[in-house]
C-alpha cells in the first residue's frame, strides 16, 4: 500500500481543512453506523410465480435460490453494479452443474484479494464478511451439491503477490475465483500499458489456466478517497495528522481492468458502481458513504451489498440457464485453451514462484544438519528446516530465469525464515552456484517478545537452475544458534516489477495464513473451519 498512498498523495492532495473527524460521522463508532440494516431488505416475492419454463414457474424451478437470501441494494443499483457478464461461458457451466450436479458432487469455490475480502472492519471474521455471507447463500441455494468456500485473501497484499502464491489460496480443482484487489494496487493514470492492467491480467491468466478452468469473477471496489465526500462538503473529513485523499469516480483502474473481463469473458462487479449514485448524488440515507464504510473498508453493511452483487449474478445466471440451456457452443467456449495474452509477452513463468510447506522440500539439493521439524499444531501446522549448530547448511535450487519477461534484470528472491526473542542465531544467505547475489548476514534473534516468520530478501542474476545456500554462523546474540528457514518466494518479474511493496529485506512476513500461522475460513455443509470474532487486519 505504501505505493498507492504515495501516488494518491500525488494525484490528489495531502492536506486538507483542519478539525475535521474521523471515523465518526453523526456521533456514532464506526461498528455502529456501518450495521447491518435490515429494514432495508427485501426479496424477489412473487416476481417469478407467473413467470414459465415447461409449464412450471421460475420460482418453484429455482426455489432454493430465491426463498432463503434477501437483498439490501435496491434492484436498479444491483443491475448497474453488474459491470460485465458476457457470454459468461465458464460461469454458466458451474451454475448448470451446481443445480444438477450428476457426474461432479463435489465442488469448490474461492475469494482471493486484501484486507477487504479477508474480513477488514466486518464485525465477526467468516460470518459478516461479503464472501462468508455469499458462502452461506450458495450452500442453502444448491442442497445437492457439497460446496466447499475457501476465503484465500491476504490482508496488506497486492496482485503480484497473488501471481506468485497462488497455490496458497485457491485449489487447482476450483470452480469459481472472485478476485478482489482494487483498493490495494492502487491507480495508475495511464491507459494503455497500465501496469495494474497488466499484473492483473497475469493472476486472471494463472486462474484461468489452472486444471479445472474455474470461472473468474473480479469483484471491483472504490479505490483509496472515493467512498467519501469531496473537500467542500460538510462532511468531508481527513485522516489522523490532517491527510486526506479524495477520489473521483473515474480515477481508478477499474475501468481499465474492464478490458481484461471483455478479453477473457470474465465476469466483473463494482461494489463503486453500484453505491456511487446513491451515496454521492442522492445521499440516500441507509446508503450513504457513513452508513456502508468505516473508512476505505466496508463495514457489516457494506460487505451485505458486496454479496448482494454475487448473489444477484449468481441468480441471473441460472434464470438466463432456463431460457437459453448451456449447448455444445458454451461447452466449447468454456474448455477452449486460454487466447494469447492482451498485452504481448504478458505470461507468468510457469515454474514454481511459492515455495512453502511439503513444496518446499522437492527443492533442497543439499542438507547438513537441518531438519524438517513441524513446530505447530494440526491447524497452524508451523513446518520448516531448523538448525541449531554452527555450520549447519541448506541449499535450496530455484529458477530465477525471467528472461521474456525482464531480460537482464535482478529478480527478488525472498525467504522465509523465523526470528524470536528466544534460541536464534545468526546465518549467512548466499549464491553458490549458477546464479550471483550479494551476500546477506541475518540475525533472527529479536528483542520483542514474539516469533514471527520474516522475510530474507537477495536480488539475484537470472538462471534456470539458481542455487542459494544458508549457512548457520558462529556468532549470536541469543547465546544460542537455533535457525528455522520455512519457504522461498521468486519475484515473477526481474528489477521493480514483482515485489518492491509486498515486503524487503528483514521485512515481516504479514501473511500469516501462508506462513501456517493463521486458519483461512472456510465454509462447507457442516459448518465453518477458521475466523474469529472482531478479527481486524
Amino acid at each position: 500500500m505504501r505505493r498507492t498512498l504515495t501516488l494518491l498523495a500525488l494525484l490528489l492532495g495531502s492536506a486538507g481543512p483542519s478539525g475535521a473527524v474521523h471515523h465518526h460521522w453523526k456521533g456514532l463508532d464506526a461498528q455502529a453506523r456501518t450495521q447491518n440494516r435490515p429494514e432495508l431488505d427485501w426479496d424477489w416475492g412473487h416476481t417469478w410465480s407467473d413467470v414459465e419454463v415447461r409449464k412450471r414457474s421460475v420460482s418453484s424451478l429455482l426455489s432454493s435460490l430465491f426463498n432463503n437470501y434477501k437483498f439490501t441494494l435496491p434492484k436498479q443499483q444491483l443491475l448497474r453494479g453488474t459491470g460485465y457478464l458476457g457470454a459468461s461461458a465458464r460461469l454458466r457451466k458451474v451454475v448448470r452443474e451446481l443445480l444438477m450436479p450428476q457426474g461432479k458432487k463435489d465442488f469448490k469455490i474461492a475469494a482471493i484479494g486484501g484486507s477487504i475480502t479477508y474480513n477488514s472492519f466486518a464485525s465477526k471474521h467468516g460470518v459478516t464478511d461479503w464472501f462468508s455471507v455469499f458462502s452461506q447463500y450458495m450452500i442453502n441455494a444448491f442442497p445437492k451439491a457439497n460446496i466447499t468456500l475457501r476465503n484465500g485473501a491476504i490482508p496488506g497484499v497486492e496482485s503480484p503477490y497473488m501471481i506468485l502464491c497462488l497455490e496458497l489460496s485457491v485449489d487447482p480443482d476450483v470452480d469459481l475465483v472472485f478476485v478482489e484487489f482494487t483498493l490495494n494496487d492502487g491507480p495508475d493514470p495511464v491507459l494503455y500499458e497500465n501496469k495494474i492492467v497488466k499484473q492483473m491480467e497475469r493472476l486472471v491468466r494463472r486462474i484461468m489456466a489452472l486444471p479445472s478452468k474455474p470461472a473468474v469473477v473480479l469483484m471491483q471496489v472504490p479505490t483509496l478517497g472515493m467512498a467519501g465526500y469531496p473537500p467542500e462538503h460538510p462532511k468531508f473529513q481527513t485522516e489522523p495528522g490532517g491527510r486526506w485523499w479524495y477520489a473521483r469516480f473515474w480515477q481508478t483502474s477499474e475501468d481499465a481492468q474492464s478490458a481484461i473481463a471483455h478479453y477473457y469473458d470474465a465476469q466483473y462487479l463494482s461494489l463503486r458502481t453500484a453505491t456511487y449514485h446513491l451515496a454521492a448524488h442522492r445521499e440516500t440515507p441507509g446508503f450513504q458513504w457513513e452508513d456502508m464504510f468505516v473508512d476505505r473498508h466496508p463495514g457489516d453493511h457494506g460487505h451485505k451489498i458486496m454479496a448482494d452483487l454475487a448473489v444477484h449474478m449468481i441468480q441471473r445466471t441460472a434464470i438466463g440457464l432456463l431460457f437459453e440451456p448451456l449447448g455444445p457452443a458454451d461447452e466449447e467456449l468454456a474448455s477452449e485453451a486460454l487466447p494469447p495474452p492482451m498485452y504481448p509477452g504478458n505470461t507468468p513463468p510457469s515454474s514454481p514462484m511459492c515455495v512453502v510447506g511439503s513444496l518446499f522440500k522437492e527443492h533442497v539439493v543439499l542438507r547438513e544438519g537441518f531438519e524438517w521439524i513441524v513446530e505447530g499444531t494440526a491447524l497452524k501446522p508451523k513446518p520448516g528446516y531448523i538448525a541449531n549448530a554452527t555450520g549447519s547448511r541448506l541449499q535450496v535450487k530455484v529458477d530465477t530465469d525471467r528472461s521474456v519477461q525482464s531480460p537482464g534484470e535482478k529478480v527478488g528472491v525472498f525467504f522465509h525464515h523465523l526470528k524470536s526473542y528466544e534460541h536464534m542465531g545468526v546465518a549467512d544467505f548466499s549464491c553458490v552456484s549458477g546464479c550471483e547475489c550479494t551476500p546477506l548476514v541475518t540475525d533472527a534473534h529479536i528483542k520483542q517478545q514474539v516469533s514471527q516468520v520474516y522475510f530474507a530478501r537477495l536480488d539475484v542474476t537470472q538462471s534456470k537452475e539458481c542455487v542459494i545456500q544458508v549457512k548457520v554462523l558462529e556468532q549470536t546474540s541469543s547465546g544460542e544458534r537455533k535457525f528455522k528457514v520455512s519457504g522461498v518466494v521468486v519475484s515473477d518479474q526481474g528489477g521493480s516489477g514483482g515485489m518492491e511493496n509486498i515486503g524487503d529485506n528483514d521485512t515481516p512476513f504479514g501473511v500469516k495464513s501462508h506462513a501456517g500461522e493463521r486458519v483461512q475460513v472456510v465454509w462447507k455443509k457442516d459448518g465453518r473451519i477458521g475466523g474469529v470474532d472482531r478479527e481486524n487486519h
